[in-house]
């Protein structure tokens, strides 16, 4: 019995001391959805002829609430929003013509968004 306190007395001193938190990159900075992910969504995404527009497109992309339905918070390579960016051609490459595809500093914004968990900065 007293070797068995023991041992749960040993393993909760133990394991806290071996779990680290994991810190963000200082080099990468923070994406802000706001200032850099809206431009990249409202200029080749939620276009006013249809798309993704607020009243015109089937998925619309206008506000953070709309975008993170497609998006997996810490998870790009899991989130569709990400998925469908990262295809070039063909019909499901996103944007479609002649705004695909997006430049590659665009996607790794995106990427970086939603790595850092897609929050509404």
């Amino acid at each position: 019995m007293y070797l068995s306190k023991l041992r749960w007395l040993l393993f909760l001193l133990v394991v806290p001391a071996c779990i680290t938190k994991v810190e963000p990159d200082p080099d990468i900075p923070v994406v802000s959805f706001q200032s850099d992910i809206v431009p990249i969504l409202s200029a080749n995404c939620a276009l006013a002829d249809g798309c993704h527009a607020a009243f015109g497109g089937e998925f619309p992309l206008v506000t953070h609430a709309d975008a993170v339905r497609y998006v997996q918070p810490g998870d790009p390579h899991g989130s569709e929003l990400y998925q469908v960016i990262r295809k070039y051609a063909g019909e499901e490459a996103m944007p479609p013509k002649p705004n695909a595809p997006l430049s590659d500093q665009q996607i790794g914004q995106i990427y970086v968004w939603i790595l850092q968990g897609a929050t509404d900065n």
